[in-house]
């Protein structure tokens, strides 16, 4: 659907159950329509560098598989697919009548003032916190599935090359300098990469790749009780599949860019206590690493929103925050590496 249809569904279009829109949320892939008590989330027909939704058989076979995945942590949040109708000239979701024009997944609707970026914006996220969402991802990770030869040195490079594609974005917005500092990472990463790919082998054999979230951080994590883990990674398995290394580096390194480093050294000292997945320095530098690789990816994400059409002031001011967390992160793994 296109941005003026969403807005004719908003204003005009009818919902299951009488349901009423209240707020529309927009991502650089998504439409989220909240209601009441239910959320729809609708795909953008995009096709980016990492994912396909250009027609409407690719956007109904991921939220599919967006329901399917995300039900292995919150099955109670994740309720159906429902097809998009137009009749006439309303929108419709749910039903059989008129034209089929997309997809929309229907979902449990939760208290927005209890996602955990928000309390750790307030100050309100604290040791125990951590220790209830290791007590759901912990089980979670160790029954995952073990997936064994997806994890090598060059696809990670080929991932993190791909913050290359928003240089231009960089120099323009931010300075020559930074997009030439951008460029010398990938190059250091290369390097890293090479040194360290029989190590990532290893870790891949012994079944520390698993299809796990995919994209785990605060602002996909509810503080119910239990936690509540939601919107994984469902349009690239690759992506999902990963080192556990990788999964908590993501978090941690959210943490630490939202000013709470003493939470990400508390999570990966339990979760490393009870399973432990860094052993040794060498293991411990390959942690940072995807720290770095995990900033990248944020980097990715806040330029492709910036240069979207319309507004996009926040994520013009996130880009620039997340370039020097990039920094950051590449200095601290090149101390590390000396």
């Amino acid at each position: 659907m296109t941005r003026t249809q969403i807005e004719e569904l908003m204003a005009r279009g009818k919902f299951p159950d009488g349901g009423v829109p209240e707020k529309l949320v927009e991502t650089h892939i998504s439409w989220v329509i909240l209601c009441s008590d239910r959320v729809y989330k609708i795909k953008k027909a995009v096709k980016l560098s990492f994912l396909d939704f250009s027609t409407i058989t690719q956007r109904k076979y991921f939220v599919e598989q967006e329901l399917l995945l995300n039900r292995r942590l919150a099955p109670e949040v994740y309720l159906r697919v429902l097809p998009v109708h137009q009749e006439e000239e309303r929108f419709r979701i749910g039903g059989t009548q008129g034209e089929l024009v997309d997809h929309a997944l229907e979902m449990k609707r939760l208290d927005h003032r209890l996602e955990m970026d928000v309390l750790l914006a307030q100050g309100r996220v604290g040791i125990g916190d951590v220790d209830r969402i290791l007590a759901v991802l912990l089980p979670f990770h160790q029954g995952a599935e073990i997936i064994r030869g997806r994890t090598s040195a060059a696809g990670l490079l080929a991932d993190l090359a791909d913050v290359g594609q928003v240089t231009d974005h960089c120099t323009r917005t931010l300075g020559a300098m930074q997009g030439a500092a951008l460029t010398a990472s990938i190059t250091f990463a290369e390097r890293f990469l090479d040194a360290h790919a029989e190590l990532i082998l290893q870790r891949d054999r012994e079944g520390f790749t698993r299809d796990v979230h995919g994209d785990l951080h605060a602002r996909n994590i509810f503080l119910t009780d239990p936690p509540v883990l939601f919107d994984c990674i469902e349009f690239d398995p690759h992506l999902r599949r990963i080192d556990l290394l990788n999964e908590l580096a993501f978090f941690t390194m959210e943490l630490e860019f939202a000013g709470h480093p003493e939470l990400a050294r508390h999570l990966i000292d339990r979760y490393n206590a009870a399973f432990p997945v860094i052993r040794n320095e060498a293991e411990q530098r390959l942690y940072r690493f995807y720290q770095l690789y995990r900033a990248s990816i944020r980097l990715k994400v806040n330029a492709i929103a910036a240069q979207q059409p319309g507004e996009h002031a926040a994520e013009a001011t996130l880009f620039e925050r997340y370039f020097e967390h990039y920094t950051s992160c590449w200095n601290a793994l090149e101390a590390s590496w000396s």
